[in-house]
């Protein structure tokens, strides 16, 4: 829509996302951020605050997605992702899995039935978007 590719890079060292690699980029993260600290100060009713944030949050979402999309990237990058996603999975994971053992195991202790569910449905979660991504790479 409004941002170009080519002002943009993938960010390798520091999380998900994009990386400004031309000043183009720069201005505009700038630009898509203005408005989030801008709007809260705005002299208008404070219930079309929210709806005006979370609607300039969403168009540059889809927007930033779809820079993400077209990036450019050679076999190598890709892989180099891949194996990086898999990692940072596998890290999560285990920091899940330990989480919902560690609450079990204190809940058990206090005689208390309680484990977070948003643990449980993020390790659940995690297992049926696996098995989808397998059944579709396998009819592929």
């Amino acid at each position: 829509m409004f941002a170009k590719a080519e002002w943009f890079g993938p960010r390798k060292f520091s999380g998900w996302g994009l990386t400004p690699k031309t000043w183009q980029g720069w201005v505009y993260i700038l630009v898509v951020a203005a408005p989030l600290a801008l709007i809260p100060n705005l002299p208008i009713a404070e219930e079309w605050k929210t709806p005006l944030m979370l609607g300039w949050a969403a168009v540059m979402a889809i927007d930033l997605l779809g820079v993400m999309y077209r990036i450019k990237k050679d076999e190598r990058d890709t892989m180099h992702e891949a194996l990086a996603e898999r990692n940072a999975m596998w890290f999560m994971v285990t920091a899940l899995g330990i989480g919902v053992a560690y609450q079990a195991a204190s809940s058990a202790v206090a005689q208390v039935n309680k484990v977070d569910p948003i643990l449980i449905i993020a390790l659940l979660g995690a297992t049926v978007v696996k098995a989808i991504t397998h059944w579709y790479l396998r009819d592929k």
